[in-house]
């Protein structure tokens, strides 16, 4: 990303808070502009008051006045922090909700897991160096009073001397770029090592997380885990320190010759009023301007702090611009409402994840009937989910294509195509929300259909699991929310069932199965799918499963090997060729028999 002007960087988070709350940014920049003033007026007050003290006329008078701003002062710093928290609070809740937009907006999965994309948001979120947009802005206001309050300050000493103040601001703009300079090295080191301390965190989450814990303890993770985290992050910080320590031998120089420049100007102050060429009134304020002009020599915390919240907002621009092209599914425009009517043909079909150097797919070519049920089987790694994440468009191929009923997927509206498909994964996802929205969630837009969510959990057998909670369907299904309550492997797998069937009552006329039973003993899942093949007949079906008592209901079924289709054909004609179905058949009903079982 190119590098972003100072002045560009303030304006940039102007720009965002007046978006986001105009009147609270007003009211920041109001406050800024007054505690700018304020300073340099008490400083002249000051002097006024020292001057009447000498002569014994109106001490009174510029005693209120000088008080009056002093209390000012005090009432206004905490003001503005209220402001300024406020306003904190504001932008980075909408730039949490721009970024949730971002980077859920794309259809596909390659962006969410793309290492650049992932580096730009632990940026933009402020994981690394804990400084958001947000907290930029109020920030922003202490760097505009230090300014206003060093300018006005520089001219009350210019008042004096004309070449003073010359000389204040060429020593002060010498030490500010040598001291900004030395900040954006260590920042640097850190942002270059983004990767690494992604890692660490991610190392301190495993720690920390809820759901991990039981392995974690059981194989006495924890200490490993601390070790790690802390090697890796002081790995990375060493640096940091280290080249923080590099520049301050050059930073006391400058800062020193700043010093100097102030005392001698501070020096010949005091020899003018101590000869009567200066009255000591006048003599207390330009001294009092000279030190109050040296805020302008410094890079403080709140200048890294703008400069670094306007560079976070200008990654989460970057990935706006960005996020649906990292390789990503791009969008196409047909509807695909009542698709499809014959088929869907994988042709050709080429895919490889990156960082792998073999592709799943070579050229896969796959016909799935409109209508129909169709069971793939085979090994692991043999390209069975991946099959499922191309046609659910989570990837696009890529050579050859998929087409439905002769078009393009890629010529579809992927969110017109993902409401015809409904999916439910090996590792699918469990909501910590209320019971009725893990199932309603199949179809959002059916979402107040009370009716067809209790139907489709009585079709997934899953009735009596909603029966036993403690507050019905508004019960939170986690044990970390108040009145939640956890479910089994087997409970959560009924639920994702149902929210499967519902999206089908809801519209959807594909249905993706991988592994969905895979909680179940053989029973439940047999009583599952002797409904389950009945209650979606008529529906394009396609059932993942290592069960050949579930895969031997379909209508039709492929065996996977190296990501190409090796058999096909039904249950009896697979058998009857004696070839890999039939091993795999052979195998697992001599293990049922041996331990028991069912047959398989």
């Amino acid at each position: 990303m190119r590098s972003i002007g100072s002045r560009s960087r303030a304006l940039r988070i102007v720009r965002l808070c007046l978006g986001v709350h105009r009147l609270l940014t007003l009211l920041l920049l109001g406050c800024t502009v007054v505690a700018g003033l304020l300073a340099p007026a008490f400083t002249i007050a000051t002097g006024a008051l020292v001057t009447a003290v000498t002569r014994g006329d109106g001490a009174w008078l510029a005693l209120a006045v000088a008080s009056a701003l002093y209390l000012t002062q005090r009432l206004l710093a905490p003001v503005q922090q209220e402001i300024g928290n406020a306003l904190t609070r504001r932008v980075d809740e909408a730039l949490a909700e721009r970024l949730m937009v971002t980077l859920s907006g794309p259809p596909g999965l390659v962006h969410i897991e793309d290492p650049t994309m992932l580096d730009a948001v632990a940026k933009a979120q402020g994981t690394l160096i804990g400084v958001t947009p947000g907290g930029a802005a109020p920030r922003l206001g202490l760097v505009w009073n230090q300014r206003l309050q060093g300018a006005i300050s520089l001219v009350i000493v210019g008042t004096w001397r004309w070449w003073a103040p010359l000389v204040l601001l060429s020593v002060y703009a010498l030490a500010f770029a040598v001291s900004r300079w030395h900040w954006h090295q260590v920042t640097q080191v850190i942002f270059g090592r983004t990767d690494e301390l992604r890692r660490s965190y991610y190392l301190r989450t495993l720690a920390l997380a809820p759901a991990l814990a039981k392995e974690t303890r059981v194989f006495g993770l924890a200490g490993w885990l601390v070790e790690r985290y802390r090697a890796g992050w002081l790995e990375v910080m060493r640096d940091a320190w280290r080249r923080r320590r590099e520049g301050w031998l050059a930073a006391l120089g400058i800062y020193g010759l700043a010093a100097t420049s102030e005392a001698a100007i501070i020096l010949a102050v005091a020899g003018e009023a101590a000869s009567g060429e200066l009255s000591l009134g006048r003599a207390v304020v330009v001294a009092g301007a000279v030190i109050a002009a040296g805020a302008l020599a410094i890079f403080q915390d709140a200048h890294w702090y703008v400069a670094q919240g306007a560079d976070a907002l200008a990654q989460l621009e970057a990935m706006q611009d960005v996020a649906g092209h990292v390789g990503g599914v791009v969008g196409g425009t047909t509807s695909a409402d009542e698709l499809p009517h014959e088929k869907i043909c994988f042709e050709g079909v080429r895919f490889g994840y990156p960082g792998r150097d073999l592709p799943v797919f070579a050229a896969l070519d796959l016909e799935i009937e409109a209508g129909r049920s169709l069971a793939i089987v085979g090994e692991n790694g043999a390209g069975k989910t991946t099959l499922v994440k191309l046609l659910a468009r989570l990837y696009d191929p890529d050579a050859g294509r998929i087409t439905v009923d002769g078009v393009d997927l890629r010529e579809l509206a992927p969110r017109s195509w993902h409401r015809r498909i409904s999916a439910i994964f090996q590792d699918f996802t469990q909501f910590e929300l209320s019971a009725e929205d893990n199932v309603a969630f199949g179809a959002l837009h059916r979402r107040g259909d009370r009716d067809a969510v209790a139907r489709a959990v009585e079709q997934a057998g899953a009735a009596a699991v909603i029966a036993r909670l403690p507050h019905g369907w508004d019960t939170p299904l986690s044990r970390q929310v108040s009145g939640g309550t956890q479910l089994s492997g087997g409970q959560w797998q009924r639920l994702a069932l149902a929210r499967a069937l519902f999206a089908v009552q809801a519209g959807a006329g594909i249905l993706v199965l991988d592994e969905p039973t895979a909680s179940l003993d053989v029973r439940g899942e047999t009583e599952i799918y002797e409904r389950f093949f009945e209650l979606t007949r008529g529906v394009t079906t396609i059932v993942i499963s290592h069960r050949f008592s579930t895969v031997r209901r379909a209508d039709r079924i492929v065996v996977l090997e190296h990501g190409r289709v090796v058999e096909d054909g039904c249950h009896d004609e697979l058998m009857a060729a004696g070839g890999r179905y039939a091993a795999m058949y052979a195998l697992q009903a001599a293990r049922f028999d041996a331990a028991g079982g069912e047959d398989a």
